[in-house]
C-alpha cells in the first residue's frame, strides 16, 4: 500500500531530519510544495520507518508532503499532481490497487498517534489524479 503523510516541517528540514540517524524515522519520498520536486530518501525495496506500525512499514511506501495539516495553502496543484504521478507509478510497479483501501492516510494506520494528512487534504481530488495518472502505466 501507499501511506500519505504531511511533514509538519519544511521540505529542507524534513530532509535534514530524515538524514539524522537519531531521528529514527524516514519515508521513502518527500514532495516539495512549491514545485513538486521529489526527493527519494529510502529505496522502495527497503523498509522505511514512516507509519509507526511495523507491519504497515514492511508492506507500504511512505510519501511525505511538505506542509502543515492545518494550513491548506501548502497543498498546491503541483504537489497533488506530482504526488499522484508518483503514487500511480508505485501502484503500477507493485500491482497495488488504486483505491482508498490501499492508498491511505497516516491517520488510518492502526496504533498511530498522527493525524496527517488532515482534514484539508483533498482525497477526492487526489484519488482522481492518481487514477488519471494510472492510465499512463497501463498497457
Amino acid at each position: 500500500m501507499v501511506v500519505v503523510h504531511v511533514t509538519q516541517e519544511t521540505y529542507k528540514d524534513t530532509l535534514r531530519l530524515f538524514q539524522d540517524p537519531a531521528h529514527k524515522a524516514a519515508a521513502h519520498y518527500v514532495v516539495r510544495s512549491g514545485d513538486g520536486h521529489l526527493a527519494q530518501c529510502v529505496k522502495e525495496r527497503d523498509v522505511a520507518w514512516h507509519a509507526g506500525n511495523w507491519g504497515f512499514n514492511t508492506r507500504s511506501i511512505g510519501i511525505e508532503h511538505e506542509g502543515w495539516i492545518d494550513d491548506p495553502t501548502w497543498f498546491t496543484d503541483v504537489l497533488y499532481e506530482r504526488s499522484a504521478q508518483l503514487t500511480a507509478a508505485v501502484c503500477a510497479r507493485y500491482r497495488i490497487p488504486v483505491d482508498r483501501a490501499h492508498i491511505i492516510g497516516h491517520v488510518e494506520v492502526p496504533g498511530t498517534d498522527h493525524h496527517d494528512p488532515g482534514e484539508y487534504w483533498d482525497w477526492a481530488r487526489y484519488m482522481e489524479l492518481v487514477v488519471e495518472a494510472s492510465w499512463q502505466h497501463t498497457g
